[in-house]
């Protein structure tokens, strides 16, 4: 009966390492990093679907991407208030449209390059933008008008 019951407390620590190794590789080996193209792309998304939260959680907690997330929510809920079928426009022309991060520059844990969304109809606008790498992580650090 001893033997029967060690035998039991031996698999379920067995079972207990392998439950442990299995969150570990999950949580700390497996987690995948965004590019920073990746970044920009969920930020400008999460903005134009409304999703406040997700938008300031890829952003630097700083003073100026506050007040841009600020600014873009405004023009969103006013837009959202006066004429919600132009908003659901805007943002079925922006999942349509195409997005490219171009002249990258990488140094050390900062990334600047241009952010460029051109529309089906070939309109396009283009941003600078600047990417700090924060515990592994790329943030928007700063956006501004291309010159």
């Amino acid at each position: 009966m001893k033997k029967f019951i060690l035998n039991i407390l031996i698999l379920i620590g067995i079972a207990g390492i392998g439950v442990l190794a299995a969150w570990f590789v999950r949580n700390c080996v497996g987690k995948d990093v965004a590019t920073p193209e990746e970044t920009v792309r969920a930020f400008y998304s999460s903005l134009f679907d409304g999703k406040w939260d997700e938008a300031e959680d890829l952003c630097v907690p700083s003073e100026g991407m506050r007040s841009y997330c600020l600014k873009f929510r405004q023009c969103w809920e006013n837009f959202h208030r006066t004429d919600s079928s132009l908003l659901s426009d805007a943002a079925k022309i922006l999942s349509d449209s195409e997005m490219v991060l171009s002249g990258g520059q990488q140094g050390g844990k900062l990334f600047t390059a241009s952010f460029t969304i051109t529309t089906g109809s070939g309109a396009s606008k283009t941003k600078n933008v600047e990417l700090v790498k924060e515990e592994g992580e790329w943030l928007i650090n700063r956006i501004t008008a291309a010159e």
